[in-house]
């Protein structure tokens, strides 16, 4: 949640009308939310800590990276980079996104906070961290083609190939039926 939305009173906004209400429900459906994050993640990780191997701090690395990347990892980014500019604490939002949900943000806020703490340098674990995610998203991705590869032979098999005989067949057996 947003710093200026736990600080500031805003009016209560209006009551979306039923087709908002629809269209919204059947987005839900559509379009899982932690989808993009986890595709996004690893890039974001990488670019991370490629800021962090410069030499820029923690809230210096993420308020510039945060207009620059898009989907629900740049509504996080924005979201943390407009907190930090309110005054909030670095680690505490790092928490926040420690309790997200998505283990790999999880450990990124984990390293990220690892480092502001102990002021130790973590941009080759955060590196490493980008590596691990890509190849943990390349395995699930893999896996999920050969199961979707499977299902795809059950028309070939089923449809495509009965009407492939018939139409090698048919002109045989009407010749056959022609001669007899």
């Amino acid at each position: 949640m947003r710093l200026a939305d736990r600080v500031l009173v805003q009016s209560a906004p209006e009551a979306p009308s039923p087709r908002v209400e629809i269209t919204l429900w059947l987005k839900s459906f559509l379009k899982p939310k932690k989808t993009s994050l986890r595709f996004s993640l690893p890039d974001v990780a990488g670019a991370i800590g490629l800021l962090l191997s410069a030499g820029l701090p923690v809230s210096v690395a993420i308020s510039w990276l945060a207009p620059r990347t898009e989907g629900e990892i740049g509504k996080l980014l924005e979201n943390l980079a407009e907190n930090l500019e309110l005054g909030a604490d670095i680690v505490q939002e790092l928490d926040d996104w420690a309790h997200y949900g998505d283990p790999g943000l999880s450990e990124l806020a984990e390293k990220l906070k690892l480092m502001i703490e102990r002021g130790a340098g973590v941009s080759s674990q955060v590196f490493e961290l980008a590596g691990s995610l890509r190849a943990s998203l390349y395995r699930e991705l893999l896996a999920k083609a050969g199961s979707n590869e499977t299902k795809m032979l059950i028309p070939t098999v089923f449809l495509i190939l009965p009407v492939t005989v018939l139409f090698a067949l048919f002109p045989s057996l009407v010749v056959l039926q022609s001669s007899i």
